[in-house]
């Protein structure tokens, strides 16, 4: 077996919002077809090179019909998880992030059959996950870490969950350095209102924010300590 590294394995689950639901008399066969289509939708989105490019193991579909993924730096990692909640607008996403060991081969292609402290740790946290709603959570992270970057993100998270499409592809856009009048050219709407959303989310904080957390997992996973030091 291959010598175990440290890696983040993200893993994915959409909740699929009322408004994109079938009707509930529907027959089981066309709930069924639905789900199947459902699925496979999430697979086309999560190929899409401006989400799979920052993974070193792109996501994959597992046996529960989650996704996961490998990442070996954290840069571009939660931009990654913002272009996904606005590719799927408006369903809910549920994230795990865990930080640890992959102990098999990693795959260039595909992120199957993951073994290790890592692909444990996210699924300890998707075990957390309420029935429904915006979730991310970070697991296998020191003791110090889950006093202060865990509080972090789930603040980043929580203070997001009730924003709206042009409010996302706004910050998305920002995170791409696109300026405030090509934002608005591409949303079709004024400067102005890019502006009035900018100050009125605080968008500039968020993003330094998100580059910011980006940085310490990368830091993280550069260093040698075990992923469950105190």
């Amino acid at each position: 077996m291959p010598n175990a590294s440290r890696y983040l394995v993200v893993l994915l689950r959409a909740l699929r919002s009322s408004k994109t639901q079938s009707p509930k008399n529907l027959e089981i066969l066309a709930q069924s077809q639905s789900h199947s289509e459902h699925i496979r939708h999430l697979s086309e989105i999560v190929s899409d090179p401006h989400i799979a490019q920052a993974l070193c193991s792109p996501y994959s579909k597992n046996q529960d019909d989650c996704f996961q993924g490998i990442f070996n730096t954290g840069h571009g990692l939660i931009q990654s998880l913002f272009l996904l909640r606005e590719a799927t607008y408006p369903d809910s996403l549920q994230f795990s992030i865990g930080i640890g060991d992959v102990d098999n081969t990693i795959n260039p292609v595909m992120a199957t059959d993951i073994e290790g402290s890592a692909i444990e740790a996210a699924q300890r946290g998707l075990n957390r996950a309420p029935k429904s709603g915006q979730y991310l959570a970070l697991s296998g992270f020191s003791k110090h870490l889950e006093r202060t970057l865990c509080p972090t993100v789930a603040l980043l998270w929580a203070t997001t969950r009730s924003w709206n499409l042009n409010r996302l592809k706004i910050l998305n856009q920002r995170l791409r350095g696109e300026s405030e009048l090509s934002i608005g050219r591409q949303l079709q709407i004024s400067e102005r209102a890019v502006y009035k959303n900018i100050a009125q989310a605080q968008l500039g904080q968020w993003s330094d924010l998100i580059l910011a957390v980006e940085d310490s997992f990368s830091r993280l996973l550069s260093t040698a300590a075990p992923s469950n030091s105190p």
